[in-house]
């Protein structure tokens, strides 16, 4: 309850000193401050509600991911071709049948050495 009454006393006594400024103030500036508190307030309500703002967010965001791809096209373009020799170890990698020769080497080594003692 204290701090409702201090509070009621403290604009009380506010209002009554911004009063007794208004009254001291020149007539042409209180005009003037009138007439932009009145622009003011015309421009707040005309201004667009974020809803209606919300295509203009679709577009710009639009332009920047199209400016990202084609930048990442470009550096790519730069770079050249890849190229094809990874491609064919890796087709001798995972053939069945390579896998095979390897797992009868020792057979090979011996039909090797008995074709040149024989």
């Amino acid at each position: 309850m204290m701090s409702e009454e201090h509070d009621k006393v403290f604009v009380d006594e506010m209002r009554r000193l911004l009063s007794a400024t208004e009254a001291e103030t020149d007539p042409r500036i209180r005009m003037r401050l009138k007439s932009a508190r009145l622009r003011a307030l015309d421009a707040a309500a005309e201004q667009v509600p974020w809803y209606l703002r919300f295509p203009r967010l679709i577009t710009v965001g639009s332009l920047a991911t199209v400016a990202v791809i084609a930048v990442s096209f470009w550096i790519l373009a730069e770079r050249g071709p890849l190229p094809a020799g990874p491609v064919e170890d890796l087709e001798l990698l995972t053939n069945k049948e390579q896998i095979e020769l390897y797992n009868d080497l020792d057979f090979y080594r011996w039909l090797e050495s008995s074709d040149h003692a024989g």
